[in-house]
Parts: C-alpha cells; sequence; structure tokens
C-alpha cells in the first residue's frame, strides 16, 4: 500500500487499508517511531537553543525601535525556515506526515512523538 504525502507515494509499514486522515493512526505520545543521524541530533539542538533564545526575549517584553524589530523579526523568520525545512526533511526521511508532533532526544538520538495533538483532548476530559 502507498501513502500519499506532499505529491510523492512512500511506502507505508504495516497498514491494511488505505488512510483519509493522517491522524487516524498517529500513536501515542512518547512512541519512539525511529533513530535520528548524528547530524539530525546536532541540528535539533541547534533549533532548541535558538527557540529557548527567542522565547525568552520574546517573555522579556522589551520595546523596539523599527530597525530593531525588523531585525528581530528577520531573526524568527529565519528560525521558523530552518526548522520548517529540518522538521520536512526528518518527517520525509522516516516517512511520517510533516503534521505529526515529532520530536527528537538530541542528547541520545530517538525520535519520538510529542504530545502536541493530544493537549485538547486533555484539557477537554479534565474540564
Amino acid at each position: 500500500m502507498l501513502n500519499r504525502i506532499r505529491n510523492k507515494f512512500i511506502p507505508t509499514q504495516g497498514m491494511g487499508e488505505e488512510v483519509d486522515n493522517i491522524y487516524t493512526f498517529l500513536p501515542p505520545p512518547g512512541t519512539i517511531i525511529d533513530e535520528a543521524t548524528d547530524e539530525e541530533m546536532e541540528k535539533a539542538a541547534e533549533l532548541e537553543i535558538r527557540h529557548c533564545a527567542l522565547m525568552r526575549l520574546q517573555d522579556m517584553n522589551i520595546q523596539f525601535d523599527g530597525s530593531s524589530y525588523k531585525e528581530l523579526l528577520k531573526e524568527f523568520q529565519d528560525f521558523e525556515a530552518d526548522s520548517c525545512k529540518f522538521w520536512r526533511n526528518v518527517a520525509s526521511r522516516i516517512s511520517v506526515p510533516y503534521e505529526w508532533p515529532i520530536r527528537i532526544d538530541h542528547a541520545n538520538g530517538p525520535i519520538y512523538l510529542g504530545n502536541g495533538l493530544y493537549e485538547e483532548d486533555t484539557e477537554e476530559k479534565e474540564g
């Protein structure tokens, strides 16, 4: 069976039926789905550092002038572009949909499912 992801046909593993919804077979959070390469681990660590730095800067509520704002906006855009490109490549290599919340343990190497999509379900059950 073949799944169509980003206009490419990629063989799927262990699926006996065609899927119209990419979240139908989403494993639970924490499920290890593959191993990262050394390069992927380094890039994931770099992106995590940039993300944390930008989030801390954002939390400071600093006032910026026009030129500082443009520089900071460019930095955010560059980060998002680098991050999207990296995660698209990882998702493509391991043949999972880009929309799945995959994460890399950049210290040990496993690629696993984060819990981004399950937060809404948890909140609804608790409320």
